[in-house]
C-alpha cells in the first residue's frame, strides 16, 4: 500500500509540476504515464476522463481523483484505501501549483510587465497550443477506434463514432447546437450501442 502511495504521489506530482496549460494540456501525460505503468489500459482512461470531464471542477484534480481510485480499486485495495489513494493523487497534482502560486507569485506580480517574462509567454502559448492538439488528436483517435469497421494504416474507425462526430460537430459549429446537446447525442448514441 506504502508502494501504491508513493508511486501516485510521484506520478502525479510530475503531472503536476510539468502542467502548462490546464488540463487539457496535460492529458496526453497523464495518459501516458497511467498506461504506461499498466494502472490502465487505454479504454479505462477514455472513461475516466469521459467522467472528469463531466464533474464540475478542473479537469487536471478531477481526473487525478478518478485515477487513484480506479488504481487502487483495480489492486484489489478496501474502499478506504482507494479513498486514501484518490486523495494522495488529488493533492500530488494540485502540490506543485500551491508551491509555485506561493513561493513564485509575488514575484511574478513585480516581473509580469518585464520583456523576458513576455518573452517566456510568447514561447508558452504555441507549446501550449501544441500540447491541447496533442491530447484532441490522442481523444478523436481513441474515440474513433472503439469499434473496427474503417482501418487506415494502424488506425481504425468506427463509424457510430465518426457519424456522431461528424452530426455534432457540424451543429456546433454553425452555432444551431449547444455543446451540451452534443454530448447528449453521444451519451445516447452510446448507451444505445451498449443496449443493442
Amino acid at each position: 500500500m506504502l508502494k501504491l502511495l508513493a508511486d501516485i504521489f510521484l506520478s502525479f506530482f510530475k503531472i503536476g509540476l510539468f502542467t502548462l496549460g490546464g488540463g487539457l494540456a496535460i492529458i496526453s501525460l497523464v495518459q501516458q504515464e497511467m498506461v504506461g505503468r499498466g494502472w490502465l489500459t487505454n479504454a479505462q482512461f477514455m472513461d475516466i476522463l469521459g467522467i472528469a470531464q463531466m464533474t464540475p471542477g478542473p479537469i487536471g484534480v478531477n481526473t487525478a481523483t478518478f485515477v487513484g481510485y480506479r488504481v487502487a480499486e483495480t489492486q484489489g485495495h478496501a474502499l478506504w484505501a482507494a479513498v486514501l489513494v484518490s486523495l494522495f493523487a488529488t493533492l500530488s497534482v494540485t502540490l506543485p501549483s500551491v508551491i509555485g502560486v506561493h513561493f513564485g507569485g509575488g514575484w511574478f506580480e513585480r516581473h509580469r510587465g518585464s520583456q523576458w517574462v513576455r518573452r517566456v509567454f510568447a514561447v508558452l502559448r504555441p507549446l501550449v497550443a501544441g500540447f491541447v492538439t496533442a491530447a484532441g488528436a490522442t481523444l478523436a483517435l481513441e474515440c474513433f477506434g472503439a469499434a473496427d469497421v474503417y482501418s487506415l494504416g494502424d488506425m481504425t474507425f468506427g463509424l457510430p463514432s465518426c457519424i456522431v462526430f461528424a452530426v455534432a460537430f457540424a451543429l456546433v459549429v454553425t452555432k444551431r447546437f449547444s455543446p451540451l446537446w452534443g454530448l447528449a447525442l453521444g451519451a445516447v448514441v452510446g448507451l444505445c450501442r451498449v443496449v443493442v
